[in-house]
């Protein structure tokens, strides 16, 4: 088990996922917030059955959807007006040597997202969404805490009335 270095433990959350994964790929995760199932699986071509998203595309999805959520969170705190957020998300994987030096192990070596967020704020209120709002993603943070800061590009469209 990894043990992670807080800067303020009591004011840590904890989060438990209990996973089965009786043979093969798939694997069922019961969340310990609701009573969610989210199942993962590997393509064919990777030994799995297919049956759902491989784990990698979760974590991606996890990078969009945690920034759309900062971008709402902090946009209702500044009072700002927003519309539709649309966010493209793209990490990138790379192989490279393990601890034996040999067997190539996978690894995420960059992440980039594409904004599309509707608003008629002015540019200063909306710099500043930008800039809380990328600081205060915890999944965009694991990217930045190991080297590998997400780049992001932001398209500002008119907020359709």
């Amino acid at each position: 088990m990894a043990v992670v270095k807080l800067k303020n433990p009591q004011l840590a959350t904890v989060r438990v996922a209990d996973l089965t994964n009786p043979s093969g790929t798939r694997t069922e995760s019961v969340v310990s917030e609701g009573s969610f199932t989210i199942v993962t699986d590997e393509p064919e071509a990777r030994g799995g059955t297919d049956t759902a998203a491989a784990p990698l595309f979760y974590f991606t999805t996890s990078l969009g959807a945690c920034q759309a959520v900062q971008i709402r969170k902090v946009a209702e705190a500044m009072r700002m007006e927003v519309g539709e957020i649309r966010i493209k998300t793209e990490t990138t994987t790379d192989r490279i040597d393990g601890i034996d030096g040999k067997n190539k192990v996978m690894r995420f070596c960059a992440a980039e997202m594409t904004i599309d967020i509707e608003t008629n704020e002015s540019e200063d209120k909306i710099e500043r969404l930008k800039k809380i709002s990328e600081d205060q993603c915890p999944v965009g943070n694991l990217f930045t805490d190991a080297g590998y800061e997400p780049v992001l590009h932001w398209n500002i469209h008119p907020l359709k009335s």
